[in-house]
């Protein structure tokens, strides 16, 4: 589809600010009646991964305390891929960092978007099996503590609202529901 096909046409006026993570852009939007509207975006250089991470019918999440809502949260590995690297490698690196655990295999499960009504940040999703110890630790900065949760638990914890990302929920449900899938 070509850029006069889309029905909203958006043109960029300038960057508000911007730092090594993202961007805030003004952009002038005009929608289906032809009413033009500045919106204002936040735009990232490249998505972010994140990781589920399974063991037989067990999955690992982290414990954080994520400042930025002031709350602790169980979440999956997940980070930035940086200059240079694949979205693969990055989750390779990003559960090593996070759990000390490398993965046996490594394979697309899905991509989603954080907030496509706000921003462009898109979020590529890897289900990883087989874990093994590395000789190394996980990042105390970032990460609290990691454990195992099985199906059951897991599904528990998500009906009462405890994993409250959406860069973990999504992934987690999608793998859930093909479990569900698969069994019949």
């Amino acid at each position: 589809m070509s850029n006069t096909d889309r029905p909203w046409k958006a043109s960029k006026i300038g960057t508000l600010t911007s730092n090594p993570h993202f961007s805030v852009v003004l952009q002038n939007v005009v929608v289906p009646d032809g009413t033009a509207k500045a919106y204002y975006t936040i735009e990232f250089p490249r998505p972010a991964i994140g990781v589920v991470l399974r063991r037989g019918t067990d999955f690992l999440l982290l414990q954080q305390y994520r400042f930025i809502v002031d709350e602790y949260v169980w979440a999956i590995p997940s980070g930035g891929i940086e200059d240079g690297e694949s979205p693969e490698e990055a989750a390779h690196r990003e559960l090593r960092e996070e759990t000390g655990l490398l993965a046996g295999s490594m394979q697309p499960l899905m991509h989603c978007y954080a907030s496509y009504g706000c921003s462009n940040q898109k979020f590529i999703i890897f289900l990883a099996k087989d874990p093994k110890p590395t000789a190394g630790s996980f990042d105390k900065n970032e990460v609290i503590s990691w454990r195992w949760f099985g199906r059951e638990e897991l599904l528990e914890m998500i009906l009462a609202n405890g994993v409250v990302d959406n860069l973990s929920l999504s992934p987690l449900l999608l793998t859930l529901l093909q479990d569900t899938l698969e069994r019949y």
